[in-house]
């Protein structure tokens, strides 16, 4: 695999429906300010066939990101990655004393998205509907994604912090946060009784950053170069 000096990320969105969970990766890259390249895919085609031709040889899913000549998968796992190699721009990795409460958020927000393994399929197949998701994939979950809600809240209204750690804006927020917006943005759990997990995704929706990821919805297919905001 040849060297990639700058990170690329693959992604697919479903404008006005869905981002890939790479989302995560590129809201992190604009939080940083580091140029990288978003590379566009579509849906109903195997990814592997997409992305083999910019030196992909492993990876069948997303997000994908090649980087200082090495393939990495899952957005944990990038987000770690991007998050040490930038450190010195800006660090997103809490403090020593936060690391084990920083991945045990990563980790959660796996977790808490459960539900997104079966209806991936359902939401990438043509004229698909959130009706049809709900049915399918978040119906036989919902007392889980529930007591994940409320997990979130209680945390929120103990620490009294803007983020999930008291030293500010982690990786852990972007890995929750994009699992907590997504789930919002479907219109898949309620909040009204979450007043803490409701102000917790406007500040993080509010960020500029956040939106700029968001902006991937009007990137059409191939490599688009993006980031060094500031």
């Amino acid at each position: 695999m040849q060297n990639t000096v700058l990170p690329k990320i693959f992604h697919v969105v479903i404008p006005g429906f869905a981002h890939s969970r790479s989302f995560r990766c590129i809201w992190l890259l604009e939080e940083l300010g580091v140029e990288y390249e978003v590379i566009m895919v579509q849906t109903g085609v195997p990814f592997r066939e997409q992305m083999a031709p910019y030196g992909v040889t492993r990876s069948t899913k997303l997000p994908t990101m090649l980087f200082q000549g090495r393939e990495i998968g899952e957005s944990g796992v990038i987000c770690q990655v991007l998050a040490e190699e930038f450190a010195d721009q800006r660090s997103f990795l809490g403090t020593s004393d936060e690391r084990l409460e920083m991945l045990e958020w990563v980790a959660f927000a796996e977790s808490c998205i459960t539900f997104l393994i079966p209806c991936w399929p359902v939401m990438l197949r043509p004229g698909s509907t959130v009706e049809e998701l709900t049915k399918k994939a978040f119906n036989p979950m919902r007392r889980v994604i529930g007591r994940n809600v409320e997990h979130f809240e209680a945390h929120l209204g103990a620490r009294g912090s803007e983020f999930l750690l008291e030293s500010g804006l982690s990786i852990a927020d972007m890995m929750c946060g994009y699992s907590l917006h997504s789930l919002d943005n479907w219109g898949l759990i309620d909040l009204s009784e979450a007043p803490h997990v409701t102000a917790y995704l406007e500040r993080l929706r509010q960020r500029e950053a956040f939106k700029r990821a968001l902006t991937c919805d009007a990137l059409e297919l191939g490599t688009h170069r993006r980031g060094a905001s500031f």
